[in-house]
């Protein structure tokens, strides 16, 4: 909390020096994380600069940002929040208190979501268990195309309101936008049919949305935003060795002593994915590819 004070009070002396938009006049959008970025900029093609607050390499769960960030702010006419990352929820009264002006959009408004179980030492229907298990909301929506439509909608919505004299260029950009997410869509369909197994683990449960619209079962190794307890990996193995799960999905910024101690008890490969990639689109194909190889 205390951290939290003394950024804020940092941030309101960068804001007194410089309360204003930029001299150019430049309207700017502000987003949480890096796909979100992609997701306006189809809509928005470079109409506007995009700022994102999270930067590379760093966790939505968990980033605090810096004074500069705050102040920043001041120049956004619109800020697209993902809906429930850590960030957000710590963050975003905060945001909202540095521009008055700025318009706050949810963009998780429309879509069905995966409420998040409490975190038992011993779950007992882990096959279908795609949550987080720490309560809540599983912010991991924008891993889903079929959630990136009801997005990119959002989004169409929120840009032909704020600024009309560009909404014929919104609605180009939104129909192309949503043609591609069809196909992207119809691909994974069709790759993830007649699989041997729907079983695969991953160390942070991110793909929870995914799963549930390919109907496929995730295993994480975290649990609670926690690393595996003794018992839970001991499940995660007897899971993996009976159902034949042969790959691990890690995200690059999670340690994978955990996932080699388990790839070694069941013979499953680690895989290297990142939810966060700018490049959404193609990162949703490389996902599909590798379960499709490991699951064939």
């Amino acid at each position: 909390m205390k951290k939290h004070s003394i950024i804020i009070l940092m941030t309101l002396i960068i804001v007194s020096c410089s309360n204003q938009k930029d001299s150019s006049g430049a309207q700017e959008i502000s987003v949480s994380i890096l796909p979100q970025k992609y997701f306006v900029t189809r809509i928005a093609g470079d109409l506007f600069p995009v700022n994102v607050m999270v930067p590379p390499g760093a966790s939505p769960a968990t980033y605090d940002p810096t004074p500069s960030q705050l102040a920043s702010l001041t120049k956004t006419d619109l800020y697209f929040k993902m809906g429930y990352t850590g960030f957000e929820m710590a963050w975003m009264d905060k945001l909202a208190a540095t521009n008055d002006s700025m318009t706050i959009i949810d963009l998780s408004d429309g879509i069905d979501l995966i409420m998040e179980k409490k975190m038992q030492e011993n779950i007992h229907h882990a096959d279908h268990d795609h949550g987080h298990q720490h309560g809540g909301v599983d912010p991991h929506t924008w891993l889903s195309p079929k959630n990136v439509k009801i997005i990119a909608r959002n989004i169409h919505e929120a840009l032909s309101l704020k600024y009309p004299a560009h909404k014929e260029i919104f609605d180009t950009n939104l129909e192309a936008f949503l043609t591609d997410l069809d196909s992207l869509d119809q691909y994974i369909s069709n790759e993830l049919t007649n699989l041997k197994s729907v079983s695969f683990f991953t160390y942070h449960p991110s793909l929870s949305y995914f799963a549930r619209d390919y109907r496929l079962d995730q295993h994480p190794l975290e649990l609670g935003g926690k690393t595996p307890s003794s018992a839970h990996m001991k499940k995660l193995i007897d899971t993996g060795i009976k159902n034949d799960i042969r790959v691990i999905f890690l995200q690059m910024q999670f340690d994978q002593k955990n996932a080699e101690v388990l790839a070694n008890e069941t013979g499953a490969q680690i895989v290297q994915i990142n939810p966060l990639d700018p490049e959404w689109m193609d990162q949703m194909y490389h996902i599909t590819e590798k379960l499709k190889e490991y699951l064939k």
